[in-house]
């Protein structure tokens, strides 16, 4: 689709970002555990076609009485050239004083507005897993900076063409879907988000309490059993990413079984892979098609073995989410609402912090006891189907607790 371009500028009021702008401080803060204070930093790091909103959140900082840092990631260009030039070393390292700057910093704040989804298309996957090997140990840093309180961070979209055209809309309706998905039409969108999460916690509660021990998953092109392990605990809004209407735990990857369909499609190292069809068996991908990209899917998939098992399980309903169409962009489709809610599998790494024990105690050792997948991938599968979610509880019986497009609680 050849889309016109469109004034960016125009796709937001001024109003309206200082709303973005304080959504994403709060879903930092939530994110964190515990309000910033005084004079502590917050880094934004930026695509460059989010400068508008970066400009506005960086005042924003300085008007709550933080110390704003920014950082603008390297353009496409930029990212294809380093990846097609550097060498195996040069593909390895991480910048001098990256690691210094995420472990200084109190607020991280990431604004996503790629300028093309596809230019990685022509790049071996291999050297893109391979930076992305190199700055594992930033992500791992991360969380344990965040689970000392220490940290808060946050991401977000940034409307630009190549999404709205990814997407099949004009940009002017791609912005209007983050409008309504991040509330930034309510006077007061911060008291809006925190009443949700007050709403989503007592599901996530529900959840928790039930005692869950395995999911059998069913749908026209679903039928899917994913036994959970022990030592997990059910998430939602943890204000990792804006916005956030999922309900979401890391299963035992060793121990899925069963068939899944992904119909909505997800980009691969810039490359589109629609229709997804994977069979598990003992917890491994044995078979795989797709539409389209499948050749694609399989080359990201055979540079590691946790590319081939279950790292997350997670399902949205339709009375929760506002994002009502397909976004091409991961944090919206994994979090769409639509007809009929969604569930989706993610092929990759679990979240640590779907562990429900002390933070101190999830070394490697502990994960690969309890079935934690461990992957430098992490790739979301979105099913979009009529489906019936059904529990079986640790005393053996059995309770249906997601049932067209919402949670039966």
């Amino acid at each position: 689709m050849n889309n016109t371009d469109e004034n960016a500028s125009a796709l937001f009021t001024q109003e309206e970002l200082e709303r973005y702008a304080d959504v994403l401080l709060w879903a930092a803060e939530i994110s964190r555990g515990k309000p910033f204070r005084g004079s502590e930093t917050v880094l934004i790091e930026y695509d460059q076609p989010a400068r508008e909103l970066a400009e506005v959140l960086y005042v924003r900082i300085l008007e709550r009485g933080l110390v704003p840092l920014q950082h603008q990631r390297a353009g496409s260009l930029m990212e294809y050239s380093y990846l097609t030039l550097a060498n195996n070393k040069r593909l390895n390292i991480v910048a001098p004083g990256e690691r210094e700057r995420m472990g200084g910093v109190n607020g991280l704040i990431r604004l996503l507005a790629p300028e093309s989804l596809t230019y990685l298309e022509s790049v071996d996957p291999e050297l893109q897993a391979r930076r992305e090997n190199a700055r594992a140990q930033l992500q791992e840093m991360l969380f344990f900076r965040e689970l000392r309180h220490a940290l808060g961070r946050t991401m977000a979209v940034y409307p630009t063409q190549s999404l709205a055209d990814a997407a099949g809309m004009p940009l002017s309706a791609y912005a209007a879907q983050i409008r309504k998905a991040c509330l930034l039409g309510s006077a007061d969108p911060v008291r809006e988000w925190k009443r949700f999460w007050r709403e989503q916690h007592a599901i996530i509660d529900w959840l928790n309490g039930l005692g869950v021990s395995e999911l059998h998953v069913q749908s026209e092109n679903v039928d899917l059993t994913v036994p959970l392990g022990e030592q997990r605990k059910w998430l939602g809004l943890t204000g990792r990413n804006m916005p956030s209407f999922e309900i979401y735990t890391s299963p035992d990857s060793r121990r899925t079984e069963g068939v899944y369909k992904a119909d909505q499609p997800l980009y691969m190292g810039g490359v589109r892979v629609e229709d997804v069809r994977l069979t598990f068996q003992q917890g491994r991908v044995v078979h795989v098609q797709s539409g389209s990209g499948v050749d694609r899917m399989r080359r990201f998939m055979a540079l590691e073995e946790g590319a081939w098992r279950v790292g997350e399980f997670s399902m949205t309903s339709k009375e929760h989410s506002r994002i009502n169409a397909f976004m091409a962009a991961t944090l919206y489709d994994e979090n769409i609402g639509g007809q009929a809610g969604n569930c989706h599998i993610a092929l990759g790494a679990s979240h640590p912090d779907a562990f429900s024990g002390e933070p101190a105690d999830f070394t490697h050792l502990r994960r690969h006891e309890l079935g934690f997948n461990e992957s430098t991938q992490h790739w979301d599968l979105v099913n979009t189907e009529q489906k019936k979610v059904t529990a079986r509880l640790a005393d053996g019986s059995h309770k249906v607790i997601y049932e067209d497009g919402v949670f039966t609680a």
